[in-house]
C-alpha cells in the first residue's frame, strides 16, 4: 500500500507520535508512506518522505491507497479537498472525546458549536478510528457503527534514550531518599495534576516531579506554594522525550479527568513502572487492578490510598508490562490498522 498521513505539525505530541509508530510499522512490513504537515515546527524526524503543505493547496490523492488524517485541521483539509470520486480510502483517528475535551478549553457554547462542526467535517471520511471501545461507543451518538473502528495505540522507545549526567544529578539531588512520583503532561485542568498537589500534604515523605508546560503551570505553582509543598514539587517545564525520566520514578501518575488513550501509560509499561491512575472508563478498559492502582476522581483520600497501595505492590509493574505484550505491542498495532485499511479498500471496491 501507498499511504499518506496528514498531521498539523511534526511536533513531539501524542497524535504525531502515533503516526510515527504507524509509519515505522508500515515501512517494516513493506508499505510506502509519506507524511504531510502544515506548520514549520519539526521536532520529530520521520523515516519516510515528508512535505509541508498549506491549507489552500490540494495534494494529489490519486497515487495513494490510504489517506489517514490526525487532528482537526487535517480532518477539515480532507473535507475541503477530497475529490468527488476518490479511489483512496480516507480515514481519521479520533485521539480524544471531542466535545468532552473542548469543554475543558472553551465555554459551553463554543465547545458545543466547535465540537459539532468538527463532527460534521468527518462526514467525508470513509472510516473513523477510535483509540478504545469506550470511545467507539461514545461516537455512535453521531456516526453509524459501521463507520467506526477501534485500534489501541502502541509505543516503541529509541535505543540509547537516556538522561544527561547533569540531568541525572539534578533528579537524584531533588529525589534524595524520598519516594518520587512522576507525571508527564500538558499542564491543563483536564490532566488533573492539581489533585496530586492536594494529596501531597497527606504524603509527607513523597516528592513530585511534573514534566510539561501549559496554561495551568502558574496556577499549579501557586497551589504548591499555598499548601506548603513547593519544596517537594519540581516543575521542570517542557522536556523532549520525557520518558527518559521514567527509570527514576517510584510511581508514575495519571490523574486525568478525560483521556483518549495515554501513550505515557504504555511508556510506563515498557519501564515496568508502578502506575496510579484515575478511574476513567478508558483506563478501566485497557488495564485492571492487578496492573495499576486506581483512584476515584476528585477524591483525594482515594488518591492517597492508591499511591500507598502502589508503593507496597511490587507486582504492578511486571503485570503492566505483560499487558503491553498482550494488547499494545507494535505487531498487534500494525495488524489492527492493516485490517482496517484493507476493509475500507474492499468496501470501496464494491461500492
Amino acid at each position: 500500500m501507498h499511504i499518506a498521513y496528514i498531521v498539523p505539525k511534526l511536533a513531539n505530541k501524542g497524535p504525531v507520535i502515533v503516526v510515527l509508530e504507524l509509519v515505522r510499522q508500515m515501512l517494516r512490513h513493506g508499505h510506502t508512506c509519506k507524511v504531510f504537515y502544515f506548520d514549520p515546527e519539526q521536532e520529530i524526524q520521520f523515516p519516510c518522505p515528508v512535505e509541508r503543505i498549506t491549507f489552500s493547496h490540494a495534494i494529489d490523492f490519486r497515487p495513494f491507497d490510504i489517506i489517514h488524517t490526525h487532528g482537526l485541521r487535517p480532518d477539515c483539509y480532507v473535507f475541503v479537498h477530497k475529490p468527488r470520486h476518490c479511489r483512496a480510502g480516507v480515514l481519521s483517528t479520533l485521539h480524544n472525546y471531542i466535545l468532552a475535551d473542548f469543554s475543558y478549553q472553551y465555554n459551553p457554547f463554543v465547545a458545543y458549536t466547535a465540537g459539532n462542526l468538527w463532527m460534521c467535517m468527518l462526514c467525508r471520511h470513509d472510516k473513523l478510528i477510535t483509540l478504545t471501545r469506550n470511545a467507539l461507543q461514545y461516537y455512535t451518538r453521531w456516526f453509524k457503527p459501521e463507520k467506526l473502528a477501534c485500534a489501541y495505540n502502541t509505543r516503541t522507545l529509541p535505543e540509547g534514550l537516556t538522561v544527561t549526567a547533569d540531568e541525572e544529578a539534578a533528579i537524584l539531588r531533588f529525589k534524595g531518599s524520598s519516594p518520587l512520583i512522576g507525571v508527564h503532561a500538558a499542564l491543563t485542568p483536564r490532566k488533573g495534576i492539581d489533585q496530586l498537589l492536594q494529596a501531597l500534604p497527606l504524603l509527607p515523605d513523597y516528592k513530585l516531579m511534573v514534566v510539561g508546560d501549559g496554561k495551568s503551570l502558574e496556577p499549579l505553582r501557586q497551589q504548591s506554594l499555598a499548601n506548603g509543598t513547593s519544596s517537594r514539587v519540581w516543575f521542570t517545564g517542557y522536556r523532549k522525550d520525557a520518558c527518559r525520566y521514567l527509570p527514576y520514578y517510584d510511581i508514575y501518575a495519571l490523574p486525568s479527568r478525560s483521556e483518549g488513550f495515554v501513550l505515557t501509560l504504555i511508556e510506563a509499561a515498557l519501564y515496568k513502572k508502578k502506575v496510579v491512575c484515575s478511574d476513567l472508563p478508558v483506563f478501566r478498559e485497557v488495564v485492571d487492578r492487578t496492573e495499576v492502582s486506581f483512584f476515584q476522581l476528585e477524591d483525594i483520600p482515594s488518591l492517597v490510598d492508591a499511591i500507598r497501595r502502589a508503593r507496597e505492590d511490587d507486582s504492578l509493574g511486571e503485570h503492566l508490562y505483560q499487558k503491553y505484550l498482550q494488547a499494545f505491542s507494535p505487531e498487534i498495532f500494525y495488524q489492527t490498522h492493516l485490517a482496517i485499511y484493507q476493509s475500507v479498500l474492499e468496501t470501496k471496491k464494491h461500492s
